[in-house]
Order: structure tokens, then C-alpha cells, then sequence
């Protein structure tokens, strides 16, 4: 009797193993889901990164010809291009030229205007980047603020820097200048990316 009674509980012991490991071996967690999303959800966001001195000799290697502002460039998580670096950079005349660059090659380049500034202006200094979310559709930052200091190289004042502003929003699978508002950054001669940022939200709505 005693031994029959052992033999069962050990069957039932059998058994509650036998159903946990299915239980738990069946159970796949699915990226998509909430809590397993952090991965997914962190390489949507730009989240810059300072760049390592090996990063900064790869971009120079990139761009024999040009000279990359290696302070203003960073590693990014971008749509276009999944971790690259975002790179300004001058070029003999200290014109600007800004570049994603992945894989030992420039995969985007960013598009400029001479309405904002004229092939025959020179940068003086890049002051800051910001990466900013413009639109409220995306929870991820859309747009690329740059701030520099030109110098246009003519008359009396010509050595003399002066502050503008160019504004970058995402558009399919590259970045279109948001002209308007840039002007509008210029005019009020902007230096920091908190005034800037106060433009944006109070005259053009943007920033959620």
C-alpha cells in the first residue's frame, strides 16, 4: 500500500514537472510586445553619442579632402541608416558640408541653400547640433538643429562672425531644409539651442 502511494505522488511530482517545462517551453516572448520592446524602441531614438578617437580617425579616413568638425559630430541611431555618424565637416574654402557616414562610406549627404548661405560665405565656427523632435506624429526626434557662425568675407565687416541657423526635418528616407523657419532663426541672429528652441515652440508650434 505504502509503496502504491509513493508511486503516485511521484507520478503527480512527474507530472506538474512535465507541465511547467511545456508551460514555460512554449512560451516565446514576442519583441513586439510591450515588455519585451526596449531593445526595438531604443534603436528608434537618434540618442547621440560623443565619438571614441578610433570613431574620429575612421571619419577622417572617410573624408581625406574635407576637415570633419569632430566636437559637433556624433554616433546616431537614424532610419536612414540605422548606427552611423553624423558628421559636419569644411571643406578647403570652409564651406560646410554635413554627412552620414557608415561603413567607411558616405551613405547621405545633407542638402544646403544658398538662400541661407551663399557659396561665397565662409564658417567661422560650428556652435552646437541638436537633434529635436519637431512633429508630433513620431515619438523620435525628426529634425536636425545646426548653429554656426559664418563670416561673409566682404567690406569692412566682412571679417566679422555672425550666427546662422539651419534647420533640417526628416522627409522619407533623407532630410529637407525647413527654409521659413531657419530664415527666421537667422533674422533673430539665435546663438543657443534654448532660443531656438523657444522659437520653434512659440511661433511655429513645433516641439511637443
Amino acid at each position: 500500500m505504502t509503496i502504491n502511494i509513493q508511486k503516485c505522488i511521484r507520478i503527480i511530482n512527474l507530472t506538474l514537472v512535465a507541465s511547467t517545462f511545456l508551460l514555460l517551453g512554449s512560451y516565446s516572448p514576442s519583441i513586439a510586445s510591450s515588455e519585451y520592446n526596449i531593445v526595438q524602441a531604443q534603436t528608434k531614438q537618434v540618442r547621440p553619442q560623443r565619438l571614441s578617437a578610433r570613431d574620429a580617425r575612421q571619419i577622417r579616413a572617410v573624408l581625406p579632402k574635407q576637415t570633419p568638425v569632430i566636437n559637433q559630430s556624433f554616433r546616431v541611431n537614424l532610419p536612414e541608416c540605422g548606427s552611423c555618424f553624423f558628421v559636419p565637416a569644411l571643406n578647403n574654402e570652409n564651406t560646410l558640408g554635413i554627412y552620414l557616414v557608415k561603413n567607411n562610406r558616405v551613405v547621405y549627404t545633407f542638402p544646403q541653400s544658398e538662400d541661407l548661405t551663399p557659396a561665397s560665405w565662409r564658417v567661422h565656427e560650428i556652435k552646437a547640433v541638436s537633434f529635436l523632435q519637431l512633429g508630433f506624429s513620431d515619438p523620435n526626434e525628426d529634425g536636425v538643429l545646426v548653429l554656426a557662425d559664418y563670416i561673409t568675407g566682404i567690406g569692412r565687416t566682412g571679417a566679422k562672425p555672425f550666427p546662422v541657423a539651419i534647420l533640417y526635418q526628416r522627409e522619407g528616407k533623407g532630410f529637407k531644409i525647413l527654409a521659413k523657419e531657419s530664415e527666421a532663426l537667422t533674422s533673430r541672429r539665435v546663438k543657443t539651442v534654448r532660443d531656438a528652441q523657444k522659437i520653434l515652440w512659440d511661433e511655429f508650434q513645433y516641439l511637443p
